[in-house]
């Protein structure tokens, strides 16, 4: 079956490989691309402390951020590591180089006497693509 499908390939016509096609642009390698502006994305702070707090109480914490780049920042996805923590609104529109947005979360502490540590997952089209950030907080029981 392998001859059969490698006798249909013209290996000699594609003797050149390329990037050009790759939908990530900082990954091309066609010419003249190399001076290319790209977004950047940088949190004034990716870990929140938020201390000491009651089982069964809602935190919410605002990161903020900003454009850090020289092309338009876009937030494509915001996801958590856990079901108690939730990404409740985030900056949606794309943003200019210098334009700051925010991504608010919340913690619900309930069931989660201990020392916990719940990261967020942002999906932007800067490189890399994927930012944690990070909540710690210390949970205490009714106790």
């Amino acid at each position: 079956m392998l001859a059969v499908v490698l006798s249909g390939c013209d290996w000699k016509s594609n003797s050149e490989i390329s990037t050009q096609l790759i939908h990530i642009p900082a990954t091309a390698s066609a010419s003249g691309q190399q001076d290319e502006a790209y977004p950047a994305v940088t949190f004034a702070e990716p870990l929140a402390t938020l201390g000491i707090i009651t089982e069964g109480s809602q935190i919410e914490h605002v990161f903020h951020f900003a454009n850090t780049g020289q092309a338009p920042l876009l937030i494509t996805d915001v996801s958590t590591s856990c079901g108690c923590t939730l990404a409740e609104n985030w900056t949606r529109s794309p943003l200019k180089p210098g334009e700051k947005g925010t991504i608010k979360v919340r913690f619900d502490s309930r069931g989660r006497v201990g020392s916990n540590r719940k990261e967020i997952f942002v999906v932007t089209n800067a490189v890399p693509s994927t930012t944690t950030l990070t909540l710690e907080a210390e949970v205490i029981g009714p106790k």
